[in-house]
């Protein structure tokens, strides 16, 4: 089973490899989170699976995180997870990203999007997540924001990861906690 999980997530890093992997890397020396003069209040982003049915990996990547007002304007972002997240682990918020919200603001809409595919093995089958179905997409007031400085999604892995063939789709099923 570990063979055949390894396999299928070599063959996912392959795939996403020629798909602009180029724009994930980061360059080497301290720099911060937000360019100078950009103002505003620094919030995080988590993400953590919950609700395990039974898999003992479940593996995706964040291509982008997008968080805007709720009139439409984009706010600053920064993607911090660079590497598959795991899923299965019950006791890690994994930190996908920060975002600045400006005064004035009560309301944002945030936006996770996934890369293509993901991987999952379980005792007794592993594939891929086909995690292009859907991105997470949830509103959040900045009363809750405030309290930790924080946005954590826990993701429902038994209701999210629906079969679909020999893989499984990504359909998000989630709660958020601040």
């Amino acid at each position: 089973m570990k063979k055949r999980m390894l396999s299928v997530l070599g063959a996912v890093a392959l795939g996403l490899g020629g798909c602009g992997g180029a724009s994930r890397t980061e360059t080497t020396g301290a720099r911060p989170d937000f360019p100078e003069g950009v103002q505003g209040q620094r919030f995080e982003l988590r993400l953590k699976g919950v609700n395990n049915p039974g898999y003992d990996s479940a593996l995706v990547q964040v291509r982008r995180i997008s968080v805007t007002t709720v009139e439409g304007e984009a706010l600053p972002v920064r993607l911090k997870s660079r590497f598959p997240m795991e899923l299965t682990h019950p006791e890690q918020a994994h930190l996908v990203g920060l975002f600045l919200v400006p005064e004035g603001v009560e309301r944002v809409k945030v936006e996770v999007t996934f890369d293509d595919f993901g991987g999952y093995e379980a005792a007794s089958s592993g594939g891929v997540i086909d995690t292009r179905v859907a991105p997470l997409r949830f509103e959040a007031p900045l009363a809750y924001l405030n309290e930790h400085g924080r946005a954590v999604v826990h993701l429902d892995l038994n209701q999210s990861l629906q079969t679909h063939g020999e893989a499984k789709l990504l359909l998000p099923s989630l709660d958020v906690r601040y």
